[in-house]
């Protein structure tokens, strides 16, 4: 079997937890180790080269959160839970990032909804740079996120005209292969493209070609707008992953507050696994 290496950052909230339900799937077809990450939030001065200006930092605090963090870890293990416990003081941003390159994290997977996020703490322009610049996809889920027992039909929703390089799309066929999936490119229709139908399947053909995708098909949506067009037609054909290109100058550009892929996250009834693509 497929070896994959998951970290999940938990504050111990149900949302967070949310994510053991895609490893639960995931470990079907995978050999998973998982990792849990608990970031105890610590501004600059705790690591400080200059003991005077931290004098007035209660250290006790993070003592206690140290203590309340094992203790939490301690229970999960007591449910059955099979992971390794990981546990930073730092930065939020920060500490995913650095776990995720030394942990050689596969994959990101973290609890979410319109009210609520682990990155929730962050800034705009904090969680954007931690999303576009982690090695890894993402994937996010709400809580309650109806999952099938398996991943029949993954949905790949992304900018065509820029096919992009990198290896993030990798984890997507390694699991289509798995699973024996098939990957459903989807353009949504804008109404100028109507006379640009042969040039738009011919780059949806290119991007598949490039990124050696074997079983796939390609769909022309019409509708309002990327989000409606998405979520229409996962109605439809009822995908169970969907997949959305986050890197790029246009298109399906960003991830998180204001952006397509973020109302796609906390609008679609499915779990959203979140890429970039180096622009070539």
């Amino acid at each position: 079997m497929e070896k994959i290496n998951i970290l999940i950052p938990t504050d111990f909230s149900e949302l967070s937890f949310e994510a053991f339900k895609m490893v639960d799937l995931l470990r079907s077809k995978f050999v998973v180790k998982l990792h849990l990450l608990h970031v105890i939030e610590a501004n600059d001065l705790v690591f400080s080269d200059h003991p005077e200006l931290s004098e007035g930092v209660d250290l006790s605090f993070y003592q206690k959160e140290l203590a309340r963090t094992k203790a939490n870890f301690d229970l999960l293990k007591q449910k059955g839970i099979d992971f390794e416990e990981q546990i930073s003081v730092g930065l939020l941003t920060t500490e995913i990032k650095r776990s995720s390159i030394l942990l050689a994290i596969d994959l990101v997977i973290i609890g979410i909804n319109e009210h609520h996020t682990l990155l929730d703490k962050l800034s705009s322009s904090e969680a954007q740079q931690l999303v576009r610049h982690l090695a890894v996809p993402v994937i996010s889920l709400k809580l309650n996120t109806p999952l099938s027992q398996t991943l029949n039909d993954i949905l790949l929703v992304a900018d065509y005209e820029q096919p992009g390089k990198g290896i993030q799309l990798n984890l997507i066929k390694t699991i289509a292969e798995v699973f024996s999936s098939t990957i459903h490119l989807l353009q949504i229709l804008k109404d100028d493209d109507e006379n640009r139908i042969d040039v738009i399947k011919a780059q949806m053909e290119f991007f598949a070609k490039m990124h050696t995708l074997k079983k796939y098909e390609l769909h022309l949506y019409r509708d309002n707008d990327v989000i409606h067009g998405v979520q229409n037609f996962n109605k439809e054909a009822a995908m169970d992953l969907i997949c959305i290109r986050t890197h790029g100058r246009k298109g399906i550009a960003h991830l998180l507050l204001g952006s397509i892929a973020e109302r796609l996250v906390n609008n679609c009834k499915k779990p959203v696994l979140t890429f970039h693509l180096k622009d070539i």
